[in-house]
């Protein structure tokens, strides 16, 4: 390495005096003036050139002898650690940081390989279904096309946004901003978003187990449990997953007509949310997910400005076998919903209908649960039973049971077909149901197909 970088100085020194004096000679007229100042200027140029040499010479020596050093075998002494001195250190830092220089710009130009990484990740879902009722006859109805949009905003938040038309028209269903980089193990998700009550409640049609949503959220929640509002998570700093939220929002259901999101209200009309959910690993082919849900209204208009109390509980067992790559296995799911607020005695008048008679209200207790259990036998073939129980929450009627075996059929991981029968009892309704749905997903899609 020395001999080298000595040979190259010594060649451009050797070029200098070569075309120097050529230079001076091709101009006869300048020569007398200029040779002085010229000779002058040299002779700087060649002693600063020696000064670098010999500082690279020196620079060269040390870190020979430092790679010598630490090339050399040495016996370590049992029982005591290795030492490493100052300039052995100071070497492999230097030696990082520069290897880190050279490697930066080739690893900023591997991650702007592609144009369409800077766009964000867009996708697109088509479910639609054929179905036959006993009393309603048979219907193909187009349930929904939704567009999902999704992106990293910096590093320190991400956004997303679902759009969705149905047959009743086209609206945003989520758009919401959720921050990745917040300190103490804490999210904060503020805008339009399924808030996180019970565990099917925050999952879009299209996403269920089954075809249609069960009677108890139907009921209870009055959809999808979407609200606009804000959210805070926290996940514990435990050997034990166990994340807990607290959420604060208009009202929670997208079909939840009590309450219209576009009137401001006082705060204790709003809706507050709080959850806890854990994961425990019995196994390695089996687990379960827990979680309790509890949202307070402490005002609501519509039921003589009394409160109202929602809670769930909800329970997930998993069995996947390691050996089946995922592809065999058995989920049972179950959640428990119980409803406590004011309601008027023999119900709501019906839409449309108007009484003079004044409503009487009386605080009403309500019981729900679904049931679920689905399983995989292969990687394509999914069947399942579901069983609904919903209590009336006016308690004016007696309560729903219905009875849904399924089969669901994998042609890809985007697309999906699905028969289901449901045996439907409620009061005034005694029917049989059929069902053939059809989902398929087109691009990327930020909560397409998902499981948990």
């Amino acid at each position: 390495m020395r001999t080298t970088a000595q040979a190259l100085i010594f060649v451009f020194l050797l070029s200098l005096l070569c075309f120097s004096p050529s230079h001076l000679s091709a101009h006869p007229a300048r020569r007398t003036s200029r040779t002085s100042d010229a000779a002058a200027q040299l002779r700087q140029e060649i002693d600063a050139m020696k000064q670098q040499l010999q500082q690279m010479q020196d620079k060269v020596r040390q870190q020979e002898e430092t790679i010598q050093k630490l090339s050399s075998p040495q016996t370590p002494t049992p029982g005591v650690p290795t030492a490493t001195t100052p300039r052995e250190e100071q070497f492999k830092r230097e030696v990082k940081e520069e290897i880190m220089r050279d490697i930066r710009p080739s690893l900023a130009a591997a991650n702007k390989t592609f144009p369409s990484q800077f766009n964000p990740a867009i996708g697109f879902i088509i479910d639609t279904a054929g179905s036959y009722r006993d009393h309603e006859r048979g219907n193909f109805e187009f349930r929904s096309g939704e567009i999902g949009i999704s992106a990293n905003i910096d590093p320190f938040t991400r956004g997303y946004a679902i759009l969705n038309g149905t047959p009743d028209g086209t609206e945003v269903e989520e758009a919401a901003i959720v921050t990745t980089a917040l300190p103490y193990n804490l999210t904060v998700k503020g805008g339009r978003f399924f808030s996180s009550f019970g565990r099917l409640s925050s999952f879009h049609d299209h996403d269920l187990p089954f075809v249609n949503r069960p009677i108890v959220l139907d009921r209870f929640v009055q959809g999808e449990s979407r609200g606009d509002g804000v959210e805070v998570s926290y996940l514990a700093p435990l050997q034990q997953y166990l994340t807990l939220t607290a959420g604060m929002y208009n009202k929670i259901g997208a079909e939840n007509a009590r309450v219209n999101d576009t009137v401001p209200r006082d705060f204790s009309q709003f809706t507050y949310l709080g959850r806890a959910a854990t994961f425990l690993n019995l196994n390695d082919n089996n687990s379960l997910d827990l979680g309790a849900s509890y949202a307070y209204t402490p005002k609501v208009k519509i039921d003589q400005g009394g409160n109202r109390h929602l809670a769930g509980v909800d329970l997930t067992y998993r069995y996947t076998p390691l050996s089946q790559a995922s592809y065999r296995g058995l989920i049972w799911g179950t959640e428990f919903l119980y409803n406590h607020e004011n309601r008027p005695i023999g119900g709501f008048p019906e839409e449309g209908t108007t009484s003079d008679t004044p409503l009487h209200f009386k605080r009403r207790d309500a019981f729900g649960m679904y049931s679920y259990i689905e399983a995989r036998l292969s990687r394509r073939f999914y069947p399942g039973f579901l069983f609904d129980y919903a209590q009336d929450i006016d308690r004016a009627h007696r309560p729903t049971f219905a009875y849904s075996p399924y089969l669901t059929i994998w042609a890809s991981e985007f697309q999906r077909v699905r028969l289901q029968y449901t045996r439907l009892e409620e009061p005034g309704n005694h029917e049989n149901q059929f069902f053939l749905q059809w989902t398929v997903v087109l691009g990327s899609h930020v909560h397409g197909f998902r499981d948990r």
